[in-house]
């Protein structure tokens, strides 16, 4: 665990670049609002620059950016011929509390939640910091495997896939 802060276009790059990379047979479809983009609303000085950044890097990957034909405005659509397809809501650090956002995050999901197919995945994705998996913990494994849930702790360099069911270890001392 343990990255820099990261804004919620960061995040999907870093999905897209170290889970489903178009050069890999992926079809990637990434949507990303005006706000992630730093227009409108009060940003952090460095939010324009690095979501251009990443807005740059989706590109280069071959991400498509926008609403997907089918499913709307589910914020990363990766779709596989042999893999199958995986719908992610993803959140990041904001001026919304954490727990806030991953309830937001979760009744999205839920709500994308419209396919019941062995070829199809849903998926929760975060920063991974302690804060984050500790919001990750709450959602029950069982439940998480019953609804194909996969969750996923993202990093700069890095990103780590909690498969639905599994147990999201605690390594902190106490």
């Amino acid at each position: 665990m343990g990255c820099r802060h990261l804004y919620q276009v960061e995040v999907k790059h870093a999905l897209v670049r170290f889970c489903f990379q178009p050069a890999n047979g992926w079809r990637v479809t990434v949507d990303v609002d005006s706000m992630e983009r730093a227009k409108g609303g009060t940003h952090l000085p460095d939010k324009a620059e690095r979501a251009a950044g990443a807005l740059a890097g989706l590109r280069e990957l071959g991400a498509s950016l926008g609403r997907h034909k089918l499913f709307g405005r589910v914020d990363l659509v990766a779709e596989h011929p042999t893999r199958g397809t995986r719908l992610l809501e993803v959140e990041a650090d904001s001026s919304r509390q954490r727990e806030q956002a991953m309830y937001s995050a979760l009744g999205q999901i839920l709500l994308s939640m419209k396919l019941q197919s062995p070829d199809v995945r849903y998926g929760l994705a975060v920063p991974d910091s302690a804060e984050w998996i500790n919001q990750l913990r709450k959602i029950p494994p069982t439940i998480a495997q019953k609804l194909s849930l996969d969750l996923y702790a993202v990093g700069s360099d890095h990103v780590q896939v909690f498969e639905a069911g599994t147990t999201i270890p605690d390594w902190s001392r106490g």
